[in-house]
């Protein structure tokens, strides 16, 4: 992946309208999950979406030269039952540096000739002590078709600035996971919210600094500095 290009959350690119959602709910009955305590103080909520929504109200943008990425957070995370997605959650404001993880597939897809350590979905979280890694797949909806190996962890660092969304994840059904045998229930506990990061698959990363003048909001080590998941679920993150 090219890292010379800066990571970008306010696109030049127009709005698109049709990508809005509107809040037709209570309050009381929408994204009433809690933020992990690790990152209150980090963040700030935005707003709160449902699958109820189909249009996003022009008092809700407060951050007018993002509107069009709150927009396709929501546009892109949001999917239907048996779809995976999440089925509600709370665009997020960083405020300090916040860490994320992603597990990830270490070998190259032939199709693409790249693996797929950077993408769109994340977590606040790597993985704990003792879990494994069908512990994991199912927590996250994760189907083998999306992500086969799990075998590595990416720790990467979103910048005071940037917009992400978090939920818990939707149901994923065995046509979307390309396998009949493969199929996942949506996480109605709340227990592994998820992020997504809109376009993450086109965008290298950097620190804010790296590129005067550009905004960037995140920054990922080289690949070599990423664990393997089984370090994370033996404990071992504790010891350092």
């Amino acid at each position: 992946m090219n890292q010379k290009l800066p990571f970008r959350f306010i696109m030049k690119t127009p709005i698109i309208a049709i990508l809005a959602f509107i809040l037709i709910l209570p309050t009381v009955t929408r994204a009433d999950f809690p933020l992990p305590v690790e990152i209150r103080d980090k963040v700030e909520v935005i707003s709160t979406f449902d699958s109820k929504q189909v249009a996003t109200p022009v008092e809700k943008a407060g951050y007018a030269e993002q509107q069009h990425v709150y927009t396709d957070l929501i546009g892109n995370a949001l999917k239907p039952a048996g779809k995976g997605g999440v089925y509600e959650g709370k665009v997020l404001k960083v405020k300090k540096v916040l860490p994320i993880f992603r597990v990830y597939t270490k070998k190259t897809n032939p199709q693409t000739g790249r693996n797929n350590r950077f993408g769109s979905w994340w977590t606040f979280v790597p993985p704990g002590r003792g879990i494994t890694k069908t512990d994991y797949r199912k927590g996250y909806e994760i189907c083998e078709s999306f992500n086969p190996d799990l075998d590595r962890v990416a720790q990467c660092s979103i910048y005071p600035g940037a917009l992400l969304l978090t939920g818990p994840g939707q149901s994923v059904d065995s046509n979307t996971c390309g396998n009949p045998d493969e199929s996942y229930p949506a996480d109605i506990g709340k227990n592994d919210l998820q992020i997504f990061i809109y376009q993450m698959y086109n965008h290298a990363f950097q620190t804010p600094d790296q590129h005067e003048g550009d905004v960037n909001y995140i920054g990922c080590p080289p690949e070599t500095d990423d664990r393997s998941f089984e370090w994370y679920s033996d404990g071992k993150a504790g010891l350092y």
